[in-house]
């Protein structure tokens, strides 16, 4: 007999069904047991993923905490108005505490040259027009500084007074001499300034080749009128210091002050702990701390079920040793003690961070804010030094979080996994696919044997009539 497209033409049977069943007999354990592995490993690496990343998160954390003046720093405050200061101040790593009156008595400037008026030529201006010609034979002009500044500029014949400043604006070695023409509207006046400050440095101007003319350019002979360089000058607390620069390093031990603006009264300087910026990356580190926690407990612990429920409340990764041994390590690492570190300050608790019932981390602001005004020192160092919090935690969430690492490691080894199991559904599938073929092979054979029996007892009964 042939022609049967579906099992049971021939017999009568319901040999579809019979196939159906079959094959899902023989699925059932394997596609539940392929679905849990499958679902097992998805949530395993998507936990990985995310705990990995808010361990990236807690990681930047740590390596700022790393430097206590960063995490920690001073700051200071004047009573001056802001944007009218007259200094600023800057603060060292070794800064401390403290309340200073400063005043500004004196900037620090840089020379000047320039050329004598008219009046004091005798009634002749030195020049009357920018084209004037300054030299009529070769010469040589040489410009230093006592601080070992120098550049030397040559000057041919013909040279006019305009061509001078060019000349000397545009010197490759200049170190800092600017040249301008002034005119005022009866002479042309030349003038030279430099940028090097302090006393005793003031610009010098040599004629150093041939040509007398050049003398008019020069410290000497009466043809320049020089105003000298000259240091800045503070006072702090009454005690006097000179800079000969603007900027005062150290005269308060870890202090930077730059000087902008004379003060015409003491203006106070007071060098405290920063509570806001030392409040906000603490808060910052529990923060990054509980998110990794959170994220751990949000893959791992299981859930509270009512009496009776069926769900026992576990999760895909309840119990599973390595977030649980790093949750642990952490757990651990916060409420360690620290020996090294200042008394009264050598764990976490020590300077009001506190762990609840559920492991995660909280602030006691009031207790920190205490014990940063009390040593902010302490408390930079607890972060800060060799084995301190940010070294001990770091230790333990570079082992996690790094290329190479445990959850690297692991991640790895979920992804093999997976496409191990993906090759398995494939071939489990063609193995199904084959057992199929079989059935309906075997069906059909026993369905065309019916069938022709069937025909036949058809025929006998028809006979016997």
């Amino acid at each position: 007999m042939t022609g049967i497209t579906a099992a049971g033409i021939g017999s009568g049977l319901d040999l579809e069904a019979l196939i159906e069943v079959t094959l899902s007999a023989e699925r059932a354990g394997k596609d539940a047991r392929f679905e849990e592995t499958k679902t097992t490993l998805e949530v395993t690496l998507s936990a990985v993923g995310s705990i990995k990343s808010k361990l990236s998160a807690f990681r930047s954390i740590l390596e700022k905490a790393q430097s206590q003046d960063t995490f920690f720093p001073r700051t200071a405050t004047t009573n001056e108005a802001a944007g009218s200061e007259s200094f600023s101040v800057d603060l060292a790593d070794n800064a401390t505490n403290g309340n200073y009156a400063i005043e500004v008595q004196a900037l620090a400037q840089g020379s000047a040259l320039t050329s004598i008026d008219a009046a004091s030529n005798g009634g002749t201006p030195l020049y009357s027009s920018e084209d004037d010609v300054i030299a009529t034979t070769d010469g040589q002009l040489t410009f230093s500084t006592s601080s070992g500044e120098s550049m030397v500029v040559d000057v041919t014949a013909g040279t006019t007074l305009k061509e001078l400043r060019e000349q000397i604006n545009s010197q490759d070695d200049n170190f800092g001499v600017s040249v301008n023409l002034i005119d005022t509207g009866s002479e042309i006046r030349l003038s030279m300034t430099s940028n090097e400050t302090g006393d005793g440095n003031t610009l010098q101007v040599t004629n150093t080749g041939a040509n007398a003319e050049l003398d008019n350019f020069t410290n000497v002979g009466g043809k320049m009128d020089v105003t000298d360089a000259s240091s800045a000058k503070i006072t702090i607390d009454n005690i006097e210091a000179t800079s000969s620069t603007n900027n005062f390093n150290n005269v308060i031990s870890g202090v930077s002050i730059d000087v902008n603006k004379l003060t015409t009264s003491a203006v106070t300087v007071d060098i405290q702990p920063s509570e806001e910026k030392s409040v906000e990356n603490i808060k910052a580190f529990i923060d990054a701390y509980n998110n990794v926690i959170q994220e751990i407990d949000k893959h791992t612990k299981a859930t509270s079920v009512q009496e009776g429920d069926d769900n026992s409340g576990r999760k895909e990764l309840s119990g599973d040793p390595m977030f649980r041994t790093l949750r642990y390590s952490l757990g651990g690492l916060s409420t360690n003690g620290y020996d090294d570190a200042a008394p009264g300050m050598r764990t976490l608790y020590g300077i009001g961070i506190e762990m609840d019932a559920d492991g995660l981390l909280t602030l006691n602001e009031s207790e920190f804010k205490e014990a940063i005004n009390n040593n902010l020192d302490g408390v930079g160092e607890l972060f800060a030094m060799e084995g301190g919090v940010a070294e001990s935690f770091l230790a333990t969430v570079k082992s996690y979080e790094q290329t190479g690492g445990v959850l690297a490691t692991r991640e790895d080894s979920v992804k093999s996994q997976k496409r191990d199991l993906e090759h398995q559904m494939l071939d489990f599938e063609e193995r199904m696919t084959s057992y199929e073929s079989t059935l309906r092979s075997k069906y059909t054979a026993f369905d065309v044997t019916m069938g022709s029996l069937n025909s036949q007892m058809s025929y006998i009964m028809g006979q016997l009539g």
